[in-house]
């Protein structure tokens, strides 16, 4: 009974045995098929240079989006961002999982290049050769040159040492860009800084859009000799792709703007003063008020403004002007800027006369170098000449042409012509006018009687007149609200411009109304601590001085200011003082 259940246990024995070997072989062919399936395509393997195509890579597997590595196209391709797809499909029982990246891609330059091998995982490749040529045998590729184009022009390119010529660049893009830039242009001895803001402008040629860029610079000469100018140049990547690639690339692109030789002049040894040369260089002036008699204390504004063609901003030079010592003068900081091709400066000067009498104010000459003609050459503005009166004086009288509003004088030795003594003769003083009235009266005496009988009666008929124009003041001033010929200033207006000068830190006005003030209180006892006051804010105003102690200076002026508010002026004191009697 016993030998055949022995029979069946060695019988089993093989069986196991083939069993066992037989998944061991399972196991292994499973072992050899994990190794997935990676394969590479291109969409053509004959291009032109910056042609456009697509690169596909797959594997039967999911891996890891980054287990591609493209950087071995580094050296003979161009390549975009990479699209990437990855999923699992189940189909007829069959588990499929695929990885695929698509990327556009292109060739540098003519000739056979390979797309080698990728490693993905434990998977391999197979390398790809792709010809490349100067365009595409099917005529839909793009052109081996992209669209973009640079042209430059200089406005000169002979010039003299410290002159400055304007470098203009413009760039025509019919491309879609990125991270463009553009470099200046630049030569040893050479500054070269920008103008302005670029100009941008879109057009159309023969049906394609281009993006057009203009930009200007400014080329200083610092050396004399000749220099060459290397042109800008324009850098950036254009952004490619084609229909169902999923993917753009960025071709790299520079283009270089053409160069200029530039002759460099010395200055000449017998030019005399600052070396300014330029093709042209205009000097004015301003006043204001345009008056011919001022009173003591009242401001008077002088504003000069330089222009010189084509120069920079730190060539300009600075302007002195000595002024006599019965004046004071309080210079603001010159405003500088530019006007079509000439950079201007602007200096606004604040002159206060202290001394009554007649006040000769200083002319300006500047010596300069004309490119053009190739000559030294000055330009100038005259001086001005002023009756200072202390306290009320006449009506100004307008200066009509000795006073115009831009005075630019040019001569090649000496520029600008002393004020013409026609114009002079046009400017009369009262005091004058009242002596040609006198000499013309005294002419029509006559030895006759009866006129001295006539000049009696008028002289009583004057005397009259002038009773009769007293009694009428008086009583006028009897009344409580007076009426003010027009343009007069009262006390109260002079306090409260004071207090919105101040406020507005306008330290014109508040010299102006500060002197209309004294006008009304010539004996009061906070005069000269509010002159004080008065003259420490246009110093600071003018000086730049820290904003501390400006601050006290106000705080303190405005306190006083409050106060002669509240009290009555000196004049309407003594008036209310001599009427109270009158008053029923």
């Amino acid at each position: 009974m016993l030998r055949p259940g022995l029979n069946s246990n060695a019988s089993r024995t093989p069986f196991k045995v083939m069993l066992g070997l037989a998944f061991s072989l399972l196991a292994m062919f499973s072992s050899f098929s994990y190794a997935a399936l990676a394969t590479a395509t291109v969409s053509k393997n004959v291009v032109g240079v910056n042609e456009v195509f697509q690169l596909q890579i797959s594997i039967d597997d999911n891996v890891n989006t980054n287990a591609l590595d493209l950087s071995v196209l580094d050296d003979d391709f161009n390549y975009g961002t990479p699209s990437i797809s990855s999923g699992t499909s189940y189909v007829n029982g069959v588990v499929t999982r695929q990885t695929e990246w698509k990327v556009a891609i292109a060739t540098k330059a003519v000739g056979t290049f390979t797309i080698p091998s990728f490693k993905i995982g434990s998977s391999r490749t197979e390398p790809i050769t792709i010809t490349s040529m100067k365009s595409a045998s099917d005529g839909n590729a793009a052109s081996a040159q992209p669209d973009i184009h640079i042209s430059a022009n200089v406005d000169k390119e002979a010039l003299y040492l410290g002159e400055t010529i304007r470098y203009t660049v413009r760039i025509r893009i019919g491309e879609q860009m990125s991270q463009a830039s553009l470099i200046a242009p630049s030569g040893d001895g050479l500054d070269v800084r920008q103008i302005g803001d670029d100009h941008q402008v879109e057009t159309v040629l023969n049906g394609r859009r281009y993006l057009i860029i203009t930009r200007n610079y400014q080329i200083t000469a610092n050396k004399p000799g000749d220099i060459l100018l290397r042109g800008a140049a324009f850098k950036g990547s254009i952004i490619k792709g084609s229909r169902g690639f999923g993917s753009t690339l960025r071709v790299p692109v520079e283009k270089q703007g053409e160069d200029f030789s530039i002759a460099v002049k010395d200055k000449p040894s017998d030019y005399q003063g600052l070396w300014l040369p330029t093709e042209d260089l205009q000097l004015e002036q301003n006043w204001q008020p345009e008056s011919a008699t001022v009173k003591v204390g009242e401001p008077l504004t002088r504003t000069i403004t330089l222009r010189i063609k084509n120069a920079e901003q730190s060539r300009l030079p600075n302007l002195n002007l000595q002024y006599p010592g019965s004046v004071r003068v309080y210079d603001e900081k010159p405003v500088y800027g530019t006007d079509a091709n000439y950079t201007t400066m602007t200096l606004k000067q604040v002159i206060i006369p202290r001394e009554s009498g007649e006040l000769t104010l200083p002319s300006l000459a500047i010596n300069w170098w004309n490119t053009v003609e190739g000559k030294q050459q000055t330009s100038r503005i005259d001086g001005l000449t002023l009756h200072v009166v202390p306290g009320e004086g006449s009506s100004p009288v307008n200066l009509s042409g000795a006073m115009s509003q831009t005075a630019t004088q040019t001569g090649t030795q000496t520029s600008g012509q002393p004020t013409n003594p026609a114009d002079t003769s046009m400017v009369t003083s009262p005091s004058d006018a009242s002596a040609h009235t006198t000499a013309e009266f005294g002419s029509t005496t006559q030895s006759d009687w009866w006129p001295w009988v006539a000049l009696g009666f008028a002289t009583l008929w004057l005397f009259t007149v002038k009773l009769w124009l007293n009694a009428r003041r008086q009583l006028r001033t009897l009344m409580k609200q007076p009426e003010m010929p027009a343009g007069l200033t009262t006390y109260a207006d002079s306090v409260d411009g004071m207090m919105a000068a101040v406020k507005r830190n306008d330290a014109i006005q508040l010299q102006t109304f500060f002197q209309q003030w004294k006008k009304y209180n010539p004996t009061h006892p906070q005069r000269e601590e509010l002159s004080a006051l008065v003259a420490n804010i246009m110093a600071q105003r003018f000086a730049r001085e820290s904003p501390e102690s400006s601050q006290v200076n106000t705080e303190k002026l405005l306190t006083i200011l409050n106060n002669l508010r509240a009290t009555p002026s000196e004049e309407e004191a003594k008036s209310r003082s001599h009427l109270a009697p009158i008053v029923p």
